[in-house]
């Protein structure tokens, strides 16, 4: 972002150096479209703020530069109030239009990573785990995933019980806390309104983004259901059976 307000004022700078010596012998419509094209640059580097900079540069330099008389706002010919004019709607239009663009195109790489990576997850849920207790797997890789340094899977065992730690990675059972603090992230394991868990994450790392909360949230329900479904089957298992 720096580097584009960097490169609105040193471009126009040298513009203007380059182009005041032969001022008088080139069409200013030409210089100007020199300063669209650093409107653009601009605006692909750094969005909006650098490009509507770079505009108004453009827009003074072009005036005070490039319209006679020279080097001085006052404007000699009524034509040239329209080509500046112009000059600065179309450069203000450009800035928007690049910068609604360059949003939306980097919208769809964002969504098309959380998708990816949501796919990972679900990915994980549905592969069996060779040579993992219950959950310890799916655990494992959804830490690695978001950088965490350990983390604990708690589920509801009942009134009597209440959370029970079923697996840990990265770490001794117990030294994942269940409270919220510096570097501890949770995450509510629902079934509609019944909340059947909780995932812990540790580690030093910033706060998880809108986009990593979302991804963890859906793979809670998710995880959620997973643990639903297999407490109905152990609990449709006759004990003879699971002896």
């Amino acid at each position: 972002m720096v580097a584009a307000y960097v490169l609105a004022v040193a471009v126009t700078v040298a513009i203007v150096l380059a182009a005041s010596a032969i001022r008088e012998r080139i069409d200013p419509v030409a210089t100007g479209f020199g300063f669209l094209v650093l409107v653009v640059a601009c605006v692909g580097l750094g969005g909006l703020g650098p490009g509507i900079v770079a505009s108004v540069l453009g827009f003074v330099a072009f005036n005070f530069y490039f319209l006679p008389p020279y080097e001085t706002f006052v404007i000699g010919k009524a034509h040239d109030v329209i080509v500046l004019f112009v000059f600065l709607g179309l450069s203000v239009l450009i800035s928007v239009l690049v910068a609604r663009a360059d949003a939306r195109a980097r919208a769809a790489e964002a969504r098309a990573e959380e998708l990816r990576r949501q796919q990972d997850l679900t990915r994980i849920l549905i592969e069996p785990q060779q040579g993992q207790r219950p959950y310890e797997g799916v655990l494992r890789v959804v830490v690695a995933m978001f950088g965490f340094l350990d983390g604990a899977l708690y589920v509801q065992e009942g009134p009597d019980r209440g959370l029970v730690e079923h697996a840990t990675v990265g770490g001794e059972r117990g030294v994942v806390p269940l409270t919220a603090g510096d570097g501890v992230e949770r995450v509510p394991l629902n079934v509609g309104r019944r909340n059947l868990g909780l995932l812990v994450m540790r580690g030093i790392r910033a706060p998880l983004s809108p986009s990593e909360r979302r991804l963890l949230e859906a793979f809670g329900n998710q995880l959620a259901l997973l643990l639903e479904r297999d407490r109905v089957v152990r609990s449709a298992v006759p004990p003879s059976v699971t002896s």
